[in-house]
């Protein structure tokens, strides 16, 4: 109701309502193909200014839920159309939210490992394997890419190599805005890239957990940090620094998982 008012109020005063409708006819469309009769319960969300050019296989490792997983939803940040298109195979073992303008080509696996999001804006290419640990999150117009797409001859040797190989993000991953992830990168459990226009162009494992990196290419930047995922305590937190607080402190008896993990669809 309060965006049905918002939407007959706001263009009187000449204020603008971002379109975060769900589509049903694609969303029906879309569920149909990927799940047959089982679609019916709607696990897909596909939201208006959204483009699919191809269902593709999508397995479902976890309870279907309503919304499970969304595709297109604008943001303030989002600019021009979510694009869509899955030749390969994706495979979901909770919620995932794909947000506005984002463009999702694949002709490879992509595994999503749930309470995944990958905002506004960003461009992902995969050809062989992209794995996205639980509750790990891309942030705005970043680049993922698995491949060179194009081959290169070495002239003395003749030799033409490889030109892709698998990504693996772990789980509890932040990714900064304008991030950009090339083939060959693995990256360890809780770690957060902290820099927008971060270059990220190997394999990360041997770095501790809690890690911070960043830089063109990223560097380690500081160990001992975490991200709070949770959005409701990120609600608490907002109110407490809007207050005028400076200093929040975690009582001991807390478990740090429970605090911040995500635990609801809402991402």
């Amino acid at each position: 109701m309060k965006d049905l008012i918002k939407r007959i109020l706001y263009p009187l005063f000449g204020l603008s309502v971002p379109d975060r409708k769900v589509n049903v006819y694609k969303t029906i469309i879309f569920n149909l193909i990927a799940f047959g009769l089982k679609g019916l319960r709607f696990p897909v969300y596909i939201y208006n200014n959204t483009n699919v050019y191809k269902v593709g296989k999508i397995i479902l490792h976890c309870p279907i839920k309503r919304g499970l997983i969304r595709i297109g939803q604008l943001d303030l940040k989002s600019q021009g159309k979510t694009k869509f298109r899955n030749a390969g195979t994706i495979e979901v073992w909770g919620p995932v939210k794909i947000e506005g303008c984002t463009i999702l080509e694949n002709d490879g696996i992509i595994e999503f490992h749930g309470f995944n999001r990958i905002a506004d804006g960003s461009l992902v290419v995969i050809r062989e394997k992209l794995v996205i640990g639980e509750q790990s999150r891309i942030g705005f117009q970043s680049f993922v890419m698995d491949s060179d797409d194009h081959f290169t001859i070495d002239v003395e040797t003749r030799q033409v190599k490889k030109n892709r190989k698998e990504i693996v993000i772990g789980r509890y991953n932040w990714i900064a805005s304008r991030t950009v992830i090339k083939k060959g990168v693995k990256t360890p459990d809780y770690l957060i890239v902290a820099s927008a226009n971060a270059l990220l162009t190997k394999d990360y494992t041997d770095l501790p957990p809690y890690s911070v990196i960043g830089g063109c290419p990223a560097k380690l930047l500081k160990t001992g940090v975490r991200r709070v995922y949770n959005t409701d305590k990120e609600r608490v937190l907002n109110k407490f620094f809007y207050k005028g607080n400076t200093k929040f402190i975690i009582e001991e008896k807390v478990d740090l998982e429970e605090f911040c993990a995500q635990t609801t669809n809402r991402l």
